[in-house]
């Protein structure tokens, strides 16, 4: 089946978009990434997103009209990027406007029927809330695909760096957002710069920076590192707030040696969660956008020695479009009926059928469901 994965991470750099041939094999799933592209957002409306993070006060007008036009960027994005296929769904994460693990609480926008509207197909979506609703934290989700895409190298770790860093430990599949990842430098960036870097390009401005160690030794006394999982973080964690925190003690620092500070800040939690949850593992496999910054992944390399530290693309997936290829998973996950819901990873009380389903056809879409070869 042809499925789009669609999202938008924590760091709000575009809308990814990954079109992939997913099919059933046993028990399992084999998925082929054959598109993969990013969108960038309307700058309007980029900023209308961003001023509507919490803590934020927006109106429900406001919220509304975001929930709408989040859903018509998404369809825009998939319809380009699957033009000239023939796809069967979509299956979109949406943009993550709120999230509380710890008091299950968590909302996704991106109007599923707009995306309907703009595809002509079937769209499942929300993703999160089944699992909330049963106790559990809604993330991570992608530890269920890891599972799927790198079991056959366990004993390893996968690594996703988007905003937020998640890993995954195989073949036990513990999972947990170990803190930051590319957020509070990307935050930190736009804040202190001229406005012409959204994020550090290849980790320029960290490889000649100066780490200042007190600085980084304070922020790593952070109550969450001590948590055990099951744990989840976000925009509310390590966000603009978490950075305005810090930005007295940054701005007095060189604008090379703070970055450099706070990519050290993202690699020791990363280190520290590694060493504390799978110290006998020998391989780390690392995708997100994170993956192509060289002083996170250089970094990772240095504080864990005897370890091989490998991009996803090493394992034939595009370290890019990870996250996009597992919520195709998800998705056809959700059209055969299997749960893909993982409560000893976010604490539910059970494993749950994970989203819902704006239909289009559905009933000639789940007969090819059905009817689908396996691999």
């Amino acid at each position: 089946m042809l499925i789009a994965g669609v999202l938008s991470g924590t760091s709000l750099d575009g809308i990814d978009v990954a079109i992939c041939d997913v099919r059933a094999r046993g028990a399992g799933v084999a998925v082929e990434c054959l598109r993969f592209a990013t969108a960038a957002f309307d700058e309007a409306l980029r900023a209308r997103i961003l001023r509507a993070y919490p803590p934020a006060a927006v109106s429900v007008i406001e919220l509304s009209a975001l929930h709408a036009r989040v859903g018509e960027a998404f369809g825009d994005a998939v319809r380009a990027a699957a033009a000239g296929l023939a796809l069967d769904a979509v299956a979109s994460h949406g943009l993550t406007i709120a999230h509380d693990g710890a008091e299950r609480e968590t909302l996704q926008i991106g109007d599923a029927f707009r995306i309907r509207e703009r595809t002509g197909c079937t769209v499942l979506y929300d993703f999160r809330s089944a699992d909330t609703a049963a106790g559990g934290h809604g993330a991570p989700l992608v530890p269920f695909v890891d599972a799927l895409l790198f079991g056959a190298h366990a004993p390893c770790v996968a690594l996703n760096l988007g905003g937020i860093a998640n890993m995954t430990v195989l073949p036990q599949a513990i999972a947990f957002d170990t803190g930051p990842a590319n957020l509070p430098i990307d935050t930190y960036v736009q804040m202190r710069g001229d406005g012409s870097r959204r994020y550090d390009v290849d980790g320029e401005l960290a490889r000649n920076g100066a780490v200042d160690v007190a600085l980084l030794t304070r922020m790593l006394d952070d109550p969450y590192f001590r948590r055990l999982p099951p744990k989840t973080a976000g925009r509310e964690e390590y966000g603009a707030a978490y950075v305005a925190r810090w930005r007295e003690e940054l701005d007095a620092l060189g604008y090379a040696d703070a970055v450099a500070t706070l990519t050290a800040l993202t690699v020791r939690s990363i280190a520290d969660a590694f060493w504390t949850m799978a110290p006998r593992v020998p391989l780390l496999i690392v995708s997100g956008g994170g993956a192509r910054n060289p002083a996170l992944v250089g970094g990772l390399r240095t504080l864990l020695p005897g370890v091989t530290v490998a991009l996803s693309d090493a394992y034939g997936v595009d370290a890019d479009a990870k996250e996009a290829i597992a919520f195709a998973v998800l998705g056809f996950t959700l059209l055969r009926g299997r749960p893909a819901g993982m409560p000893q990873v976010t604490g539910a009380r059970g494993p749950r059928l994970l989203g819902a389903i704006a239909p289009h056809d559905l009933e000639a879409l789940l007969r090819r469901v059905t009817e689908a070869p396996s691999s």
